[in-house]
């Protein structure tokens, strides 16, 4: 810490704001942190939204916290992105950075997938609630606003020159979090098909690519292979699609941590097979390689319309396939998966296990029949993965 330092912002800190930094980000970096950010936030003059130079020694002692104290609790706050730290000799100067906004957090960031680990789903859900507006509809109404030209009649100056100084003003805080995983992000791009991304490979898309992989420590590989899952019904690149990719693919490699597996049981790696395959090799296997092509689009909109795992989603399409021949609409789908959550299967592994350990369940007779296989059929999944296994191989 040098001798001296200076706080700058841009803005001022509403209620709003207040809410979004103790409902949101308290949880993540603490109470004490919390208040540091407020605190230097009142040090500011109101009119100039500068502080005025205090010695570090006055600033420890308004404080009651030692420099070690502060320096991790200041830290906290640049890593989420709420300030930013200059040194030049002995001068220190902290620019405080806007929180997001709720929406911000919680729909284009990678803060909200963080706060949900942290506090747990049925926490997180209640949090959100606390956020959300209630839809207007506006479908009946006609609009009659007026438009400025028919309000404001006064000529507009064509040599009008823009301020160059700075101006008071929110500047929405666009920075990516960084945990301080490298991502390789040119290697990357080396590995993948640029015709995929609609708008080209831009700013946007090397934030959303790299903040992704920094959330949940994926490597390059893993990455690549999520990218080239996340192609839409028009084959294009979809961010959105990604981020379900990218949060199944977590929770199965995080399911140790929920429940002990036999790692070399048959159930365990039938479905490490189901959750990996590809759209390919899963209609290659269960129809022959001459498959219609329109089969493929149909397959990625049940990926896109269920928030399941892709191995459940595959066992699903084998069994009906094998019960009826053909692989119905979207909706049959949804009715299904909403039937063996009805019965607790949520993951591939719960649906394999189940598959395999179907006298040792109590399942309901109501759901019996989209949930248990045949002998005939389990035969028939056999010989399937069996042709996934060479396809590895070769």
């Amino acid at each position: 810490m040098t001798d001296s330092l200076k706080i700058y912002s841009n803005f001022s800190l509403n209620l709003d704001d207040l809410r979004t930094l103790n409902l949101l980000y308290l949880p993540l970096i603490s109470s004490e942190a919390t208040s540091l950010y407020i605190f230097l936030h009142n040090l500011l003059d109101r009119t100039s939204l500068t502080s005025q130079d205090l010695e570090n020694e006055e600033l420890l002692n308004l404080l009651g916290i030692n420099e070690s104290k502060f320096n991790k609790l200041l830290s906290k706050l640049e890593g989420i992105n709420l300030a930013r730290t200059f040194i030049k000799d002995d001068k220190t100067i902290i620019i405080l950075l806007a929180p997001f906004t709720p929406k911000n957090f919680l729909k284009d960031t990678v803060l909200g997938s963080y706060l949900e680990a942290k506090i747990g789903k049925v926490l997180f859900d209640k949090l959100v609630a606390l956020f959300i507006i209630p839809p207007l509809d506006l479908k009946e109404y006609k609009e009659i606003s007026h438009n400025f030209s028919e309000v404001f009649n006064e000529e507009i100056l064509s040599d009008y020159r823009k301020p160059k100084e700075n101006i008071f003003g929110r500047r929405p805080n666009h920075k990516s979090i960084n945990n301080g995983t490298n991502f390789d992000f040119d290697l990357f791009v080396s590995k993948i098909d640029e015709n995929l991304i609609k708008e080209g490979i831009n700013e946007d898309f090397k934030k959303k690519i790299s903040s992704l992989s920094l959330t949940y420590g994926y490597n390059l590989e893993q990455m690549v292979n999520l990218f080239n899952d996340s192609i839409d019904k028009s084959n294009y690149f979809s961010y959105d699609l990604l981020k379900k990719k990218a949060l199944t693919l977590y929770n199965f490699l995080h399911k140790e941590d929920k429940v002990s597996l036999n790692k070399e049981s048959k159930e365990e790696v039938l479905a490490n097979q189901l959750d990996n395959i590809s759209v390919d090799e899963l209609l290659s296997n269960i129809i022959g390689k001459s498959y219609p092509n329109a089969l493929v689009s149909k397959i990625n909109d049940i990926y896109i319309a269920l928030d399941l795992p892709r191995g459940l989603i595959n066992l699903m399409i084998i069994k009906i396939y094998m019960s009826k021949g053909s692989i119905p609409a979207v909706s049959y789908f949804t009715k299904m998966a909403k039937s063996w959550q009805d019965s607790g299967i949520f993951t591939t592994y719960d649906a394999v296990y189940k598959m395999f350990n179907k006298e040792d369940k109590k399942v309901n007779k109501k759901n019996q029949k989209d949930i248990t296989l045949e002998d005939w059929q389990i035969e028939g999944m056999n010989e399937i993965m069996k042709g996934f296994r060479k396809n590895e191989e070769s």
